[in-house]
């Protein structure tokens, strides 16, 4: 009884794929591969690599990140909060200590500043798991081991009448190799 429950969990069934890997050596090759593809109005691709190329980059049309404006919303928000507490702690508790003024903005700014770090760290991480989509917990495209070392993986899902011309594509790309999922 217990095998038949524990089973789905311990030999799940392999995903189902549909769409066209190619799997590329030259850096060059998979970037033209990559503007063709776009330029055939392949929009949703995947592309794998083990280091991060400029040249796919710019043929993925991907622009800045907007992890740095996470960031910087976070930080201000953080500095925002961080004077906000110190005033509201002054402004509950008054508690004069040597004829010194209650509101002293240089004994706020230690308060501001780390909290301005802490949360601007901490968007930062939400930010950039949220943008990469992370964790990840259904595959979206087959995976190769080969990608981690040396290779260049091109993902093209699509509908399963589409699929030999875009597996035509990337071998008039010069891929090393073509896997059609359908």
């Amino acid at each position: 009884m217990l095998d038949k429950l524990l089973a789905p969990l311990l030999n799940p069934k392999p995903p189902k794929f549909f769409g066209v890997m190619g799997i590329y050596y030259y850096v060059d090759d998979a970037a033209s591969a990559v503007t063709a593809l776009r330029q055939a109005g392949h929009t949703r691709l995947s592309v794998f690599s083990p280091v991060p190329h400029h040249d796919i980059e710019h043929a993925l049309e991907q622009g800045p990140s907007l992890v740095r404006w996470i960031t910087f919303v976070g930080g201000f928000l953080g500095c925002l909060g961080g004077f906000a507490l110190c005033w509201y702690t002054v402004h509950s508790w008054p508690l004069v200590v040597g004829g010194k003024e209650l509101f002293s903005l240089p004994g706020f700014v230690v308060i501001g500043y780390e909290s301005m770090i802490l949360i601007a760290g901490l968007s930062n991480l939400l930010g950039m798991l949220a943008l990469a989509r992370l964790p990840q917990t259904k595959a979206v495209a087959p995976y190769d081991p080969r990608f981690q070392e040396d290779r260049i993986g091109i993902w093209v899902p699509c509908a399963p009448d589409v699929a030999p011309r875009v597996a035509e594509m990337l071998k008039g790309h010069e891929a090393e190799e073509v896997q059609v999922h359908a």
